[in-house]
C-alpha cells in the first residue's frame, strides 16, 4: 500500500492528540503492536513549547509521536507525564475520548482481547445510522478511543473510510457541562459551524457513572462544511474538573491540534503569541494554544 495522506491540510482538519504517559513505552508498544502504528518522531519538549501549552513543568519531558499505517498524516502524540491521583476515564471535563476509524470492528474486537487496552464497549451499531460500527477501549494512559468501523457516509457529513486496519483520528469527543457552550467556543472563535444535535442513551456514559442503560445526554458536534471534527457532549451534574499537577499537562488526553487557516484571525486569547515551529506536526508553521469553554488546550496550526 503506498503511504500517502487522505486528505489535504485545511480549516480545522484534526493534526493530533495529545496524550499524557506516565509510561511512555507503554503506549508505544501497544499502538504499535496492537493497532498497527508507526512511530514517525521522538524527542524531548522544549522549553518554548512547554510554555505554549501553560505546561512549563513539560519541558525536558520525552516524546513519541505514532501514525497509522496509511500515511495519513494524523498523529497521536504521547508526552511523558506524571501519574495525578484521583483521574479516571469518562469522569472529568475536557477531552474525553479519540474516535479512529477502523476497516473491521469484530476482528479487531477479537484481537485486543489479549492487549493492554481494556475493553468497555463491544461492536454496537447506532441506534440512528449503520453507516457506523463503534467499539470503545482504554488505552494504557487511560484515554478513551472509539475504534469505528465505517461503512459509508450520512446524510450531512462525510465520513473517512479505513485505507489500513487501523487508520486516523477522525473526530474528536469533548466532555463539557454546558453542551451548547462548549459547541460555541468553536463557532465564535474559529467559525466553525454547529451540526446535528442529539439526546441519546450513550452506554459509555451511563457505564462510566453507573446510570441505567437508558439514560439519555445531549450531545451535537462542530463541522466544516460536511466535515465534522468535535462531538460535544453535555456530562451530568456528577462530573468533576480533571484534576492536573501545576506546570503540567492534563492526564489522559491533554489537548488536541487543529488547522486553521489564518492564526491572526482567532478570536480567542493564546497562552503565549504564536510562533514557527519545527517537527511533526508542525513543519515550520505557525501555532498556538488557547482554551476551550471547559478549559481543555486546543493548539492551532497556521494553514501553508
Amino acid at each position: 500500500m503506498e503511504k500517502i495522506d487522505c486528505r489535504e491540510d485545511s480549516e480545522g482538519r484534526i493534526k493530533m492528540a495529545t496524550v499524557s504517559a506516565p509510561d511512555l513505552e507503554a503506549c508505544e508498544r501497544a499502538y504499535v503492536d496492537h493497532l498497527g502504528y508507526e512511530v514517525v518522531e521522538r524527542g524531548i519538549i522544549d522549553e518554548d513549547l512547554a510554555n505554549s501549552w501553560d505546561a512549563p513543568h513539560q519541558a525536558g519531558s520525552p516524546y513519541v509521536i505514532v501514525g497509522p499505517a496509511s500515511g495519513a498524516k494524523v498523529y497521536i502524540r504521547f508526552v511523558e507525564n506524571e501519574q495525578v491521583p484521583g483521574y479516571a476515564p469518562l469522569r472529568t471535563f475536557g477531552w474525553n475520548a479519540i474516535e479512529i476509524t477502523v476497516q473491521d470492528a469484530d476482528k479487531l474486537h477479537e484481537q485486543l482481547k489479549a492487549s493492554p487496552f481494556e475493553i468497555i464497549g463491544e461492536p454496537t451499531y447506532l441506534d440512528f445510522s449503520d453507516a457506523i460500527y463503534p467499539m470503545q477501549v482504554i488505552g494504557p494512559a487511560g484515554e478513551v478511543v472509539y475504534l469505528n468501523q465505517v461503512n459509508g457516509s450520512l446524510p450531512d457529513y462525510d465520513l473517512p473510510l479505513a485505507r489500513s486496519f487501523v487508520d486516523h483520528i477522525f473526530i474528536m469527543i469533548l466532555a463539557t457541562p454546558d453542551m451548547q457552550a462548549g459547541v460555541d467556543f468553536y463557532r465564535n472563535a474559529l467559525g466553525w459551524s454547529q451540526g446535528n444535535s442529539y439526546e441519546v442513551p450513550y452506554s459509555v456514559i451511563n457505564n462510566a457513572f453507573g446510570f441505567p442503560e437508558d439514560r439519555k445526554h445531549k450531545l451535537s458536534m462542530n463541522c466544516v462544511g460536511r466535515i465534522v471534527n468535535n462531538e460535544v457532549d453535555q456530562y451530568p451534574p456528577e462530573t468533576t474538573k480533571r484534576p492536573r499537577k501545576e506546570g503540567l499537562l492534563p492526564p489522559g488526553i491533554a489537548m488536541v491540534s487543529y488547522i486553521t487557516q489564518n492564526l491572526d484571525k482567532v478570536k480567542a486569547p493564546f497562552v503565549a503569541p504564536p510562533a514557527a515551529r519545527d517537527g511533526l506536526p508542525y513543519e515550520g508553521r505557525r501555532a498556538a494554544v488557547c482554551r476551550g469553554s471547559t478549559g481543555e488546550l486546543v493548539e492551532l496550526i497556521e494553514q501553508p
